[in-house]
């Protein structure tokens, strides 16, 4: 039956049709190899995305354009300088040099920022290309003595200031940093006639006033350090290191009441000021145990001296002759002046002068 059912022309087509759609699958199924996978990338499947095996494909993202390079002005940087962060205008003023490299003002502001960031090696360095750009630029060398003189390197930095004085005559703070230069170096009548010359250039200089009278402390004289003490804080009451150090030759002259006086006034200007806290508190418990020693001065009668000390000056002076420094002999070190011997006071008389926390002295 199964023979003849083959003839019949219905079934022929249906056989045909049957073997047709599965033959195809028989060979795949059973030829000499085994069969390969295609692959599931290559599988259209309209317009979705196919994961391949292995996992998800890797995230594609726009190309990041390059961070635009900060640009700093002039203004922005010494904005942040006058704000008292040195630190950071000390970076500000290094990126701004990094575009105007010709500018030699932005150089010297470099300077002041590493010099009070405390970045000596750095200061120098900035003040060196600043005068390199500009041989004329008095302030980089006085600045740049300073750091010498913070480097105990006191001869380099007469030698600076020189360079300095020679430009700008007149300069009273030139003045005041060669006597401190000199009073370092030991010439102490030298650096008396030049802060009293820097007095007669400009007699309201406050710090070349302070740096006298604390010359006169450390050599053991503080009733010679009372009157430019007290023209110093006529002119600048608020000024806490000048009332500081005006109650330290107070208190070393015998003038306690005055001196509690001068020390309340350093911390009324600056309350967090520890070594005006630390005197206060001595002298106070004094008078206590001790009323007698209220002792006070006149101090606008001090000033008043002082002032007329500088007009005799000037009536009488001479103009003292500089003379170049030697060269340092590295086996010979210039000897410093002992400290003074104190019977009764023990703290030392806090001298800011022309240092990092002092930015107009």
């Amino acid at each position: 039956m199964f023979a003849s059912s083959l003839h019949r022309p219905g079934h022929l087509v249906h056989l045909k049709r049957a073997l047709g759609a599965a033959l195809p699958v028989f060979f795949l199924a059973c030829g000499g190899e085994d069969p390969k996978p295609i692959p599931v990338t290559q599988i259209p499947v309209g317009d979705a995305k196919v994961i391949p095996a292995g996992g998800l494909p890797p995230t594609t993202t726009k190309p990041t354009e390059p961070a635009k390079p900060l640009v700093v002005t002039f203004e922005d940087a010494e904005s942040i300088y006058k704000s008292g962060d040195y630190a950071k205008a000390k970076e500000r003023f290094v990126d701004y040099v990094a575009t105007k490299p010709e500018n030699a003002f932005g150089h010297y502001m470099l300077g002041l920022s590493s010099w009070k960031s405390g970045d000596l090696a750095g200061a120098e360095k900035a003040f060196d290309k600043a005068i390199e750009l500009d041989s004329t630029h008095v302030k980089s060398y006085l600045n740049s003595a300073r750091v010498f003189l913070d480097q105990g390197r006191d001869h380099e930095a007469i030698e600076r200031v020189l360079v300095a004085l020679d430009l700008d005559s007149v300069s009273a703070e030139g003045f005041r940093l060669l006597a401190r230069a000199q009073h370092r170096l030991g010439d102490v009548g030298a650096a008396l006639d030049t802060y009293r010359h820097a007095l007669v250039v400009n007699e309201k200089d406050t710090w070349t006033m302070n740096n006298l009278g604390v010359l006169y402390i450390e050599e053991g004289d503080p009733e010679s350090a009372l009157p430019p003490l007290a023209r110093a804080v006529e002119l600048r009451s608020t000024a806490p290191v000048f009332q500081n150090n005006f109650g330290t030759a107070l208190e070393r002259a015998g003038f306690l009441g005055a001196a509690k006086r001068a020390y309340q006034a350093a911390l009324d200007a600056d309350p967090s000021y520890a070594k005006a806290r630390t005197s206060l508190t001595r002298v106070t418990e004094i008078l206590e145990k001790d009323p007698s020693k209220d002792i006070v001065v006149n101090a606008p009668e001090l000033a008043q001296l002082f002032r007329m000390h500088i007009q005799m000056w000037r009536d009488t002076e001479v103009k003292p002759v500089v003379e170049e420094p030697e060269p340092e002999i590295e086996s010979e070190p210039v000897a410093t002046p002992p400290a003074p011997s104190l019977d009764t006071v023990t703290t030392v008389v806090p001298v800011a002068r022309d240092t990092a926390s002092c930015p107009g002295c």
